[in-house]
C-alpha cells in the first residue's frame, strides 16, 4: 500500500541553516497493516507522517501510495492530529462533514454516514452538540470520525491520544483497535508510548535521534484481538524491552 524509498527532509531556518530532520528512510507498509512509529523527540516521526500525507514536500527520495507517487494531499488518506481542531461554531455532525464539504463531495447519504460513524465511536445522540460541550476524549472521537467519513484507505495518526489523561487514553486505544477491526485500513500511528505502540501495531518502526533514520522494524507477535491483559505476556515484554534498548541504549530501560 505504501512504499517509502530513501525519504529525506531538510528544513532551512530563517538564518539559512539547514537542519536534516529525516535521512534516507525506507519502508514498505502492507494493505491494512497497522504500523507504529516510535523514537526520541525530534527524530522525524511526525515529519515522515506528514510527508506520507502529502502535507510536506520531500527533500529527497519518494513516497508512493497504491503505486501513485505522493505529491500533495490525497482523497484516499485521512489524518488525525494530537489536537482535535474542531470548528467551535459548528455542531459535531457538521464538524465531521466539514472535509466532504471542502471537497464538494457532500451527498444525500453523507449525513447518515456521519451519524453511523458517531454511533460507532459512542457519540450517538451528540450530533447536535458543540465541541465545548464535549470532553477532550469525546472531541478526539469526533476527529477520528471526521478522518474516516470519506472512507480513506490510509489513516495517519500523529499522537492522537497524547493530550488525553491516562484513563481516556486507554479507552480510546481499545476503541481504535475495535474500529480498525471492524473497518480495516492501513494505519500509520506516531506515538511516544512504547506500550501503546506494542499493543496497537503489527510492526513497530524505531527511529534514531535527528537526523531521523529507521533503526529497526520490530514484528509484534501478539495475537489479535488485543487487550491490556497482554501487557503481562512474554512477547509483549520482549518487544517493549527491545524498543527501549534501541532508543535508550540499554535493555529494560524505563519508558512510558
Amino acid at each position: 500500500m505504501i512504499e517509502i524509498e530513501r525519504a529525506s527532509k531538510v528544513f532551512t531556518t530563517r538564518d539559512g541553516e539547514e537542519i536534516v530532520a529525516l535521512k534516507d528512510a525506507s519502508l514498505t507498509i502492507g494493505d491494512c497493516e497497522f504500523i507504529a512509529l516510535v523514537g526520541p523527540s525530534g527524530c522525524g516521526k511526525s515529519t515522515l507522517l506528514r510527508m506520507i500525507g502529502g502535507l510536506l514536500p520531500l527533500s529527497g527520495g519518494q513516497i508512493a501510495i497504491d503505486g501513485a507517487r505522493v505529491t500533495g494531499p490525497r482523497d484516499d488518506t485521512g489524518i488525525v492530529f494530537q489536537a482535535p481542531t474542531l470548528l467551535p461554531w459548528a455542531t459535531i455532525k457538521d464538524n465531521v462533514l466539514f472535509p466532504l464539504s471542502l471537497m464538494g463531495k457532500i451527498r444525500p447519504e453523507s449525513t447518515d454516514k456521519a451519524r453511523q460513524l458517531l454511533a460507532l465511536v459512542g457519540l450517538g445522540g451528540f450530533e447536535g452538540k458543540y465541541p465545548r460541550e464535549l470532553s477532550g476524549g469525546m472531541q478526539q472521537r469526533a476527529a477520528i470520525c471526521r478522518a474516516l467519513l470519506h472512507d480513506p484507505s490510509v489513516l495517519l495518526m500523529d499522537e492522537p491520544f497524547g493530550a488525553l489523561d491516562a484513563l481516556t487514553r486507554e479507552e480510546l486505544t481499545l476503541e481504535l483497535l475495535r474500529i480498525w477491526t471492524e473497518r480495516p485500513k492501513t494505519i500509520v500511528f506516531v506515538t511516544h508510548s512504547i506500550s501503546e505502540a506494542v499493543l496497537l501495531a503489527d510492526r513497530v518502526v524505531v527511529m534514531s535521534p535527528r537526523p531521523g533514520q529507521i533503526v529497526e522494524v520490530i514484528d509484534v507477535p501478539l495475537p489479535r484481538p488485543r487487550s491490556f491483559d497482554q501487557e503481562g505476556s512474554h512477547d509483549f515484554h520482549e518487544c517493549a524491552s527491545r524498543i527501549r534498548e534501541l532508543i535508550f541504549g540499554r535493555r529494560g530501560a524505563r519508558a512510558a
